[in-house]
């Protein structure tokens, strides 16, 4: 088992952390490494966020309807997982189902820049790739980008707290401070 793991459990109310596990174990090779810690790529775990700012932007609306059909976007084409598009389907339907094209759509009304901004003002830092460009580009909503599992945690806590993102609590003083 050459496989990687981590695990974090935070209490969404006080953002408590009560359970980390940050390697596999240091019996593995670069098992002393906090994986909670390192960027990793999220995949597909920002595109819930991609809709939420893009229907509080008024770009969309659940039952928007949207195309998952073969789309270049400049140089970027991206593809679905099971490369089967779906054609006509709705915002919920595409998030549910976790297709690209629509997300990458979205990214692109919303602007790629603006998404970096609303994370980086929920306290959450996405790290770019070096390139010979510095502007962001729609590879963001396929998880062309670093961010640490910490990191996630804060932005999954705040959709199940009406959207506020707050810091995680490493101590109980701290959680004691945020409770309601």
């Amino acid at each position: 088992a050459d496989a990687t793991a981590s695990i974090l459990v935070v209490e969404v109310e006080t953002r408590a952390v009560r359970a980390l596990v940050g390697s596999g174990g240091l019996d593995r090779q670069g098992g002393w490494i906090d994986m909670t810690t390192a960027l990793r790529s999220p995949g597909s775990a920002l595109k819930p966020f991609i809709y939420a700012f893009a229907f509080d932007d008024g770009v969309a609306a659940p039952d928007t309807q949207m195309q998952d059909v073969a789309t270049r976007f400049n140089d970027y084409q991206p593809e679905d997982f099971d490369r089967v598009f779906r054609g006509a389907v709705t915002a919920r339907e595409a998030l549910s189902h976790s297709l690209n094209v629509p997300a990458v759509a979205l990214m692109e009304r919303i602007g790629p820049a603006s998404f970096l901004a609303r994370m980086e003002s929920a306290g959450v830092t996405l790290h770019l790739p070096a390139a010979k460009t510095h502007a962001p580009g729609l590879a963001l909503a396929l998880g062309g980008e670093g961010v640490t599992l910490r990191d996630m945690a804060v932005l999954y806590c705040a959709l199940g707290d009406e959207g506020i993102a707050k810091p995680l609590a490493w101590t109980e003083a701290d959680a004691a401070r945020r409770k309601r």
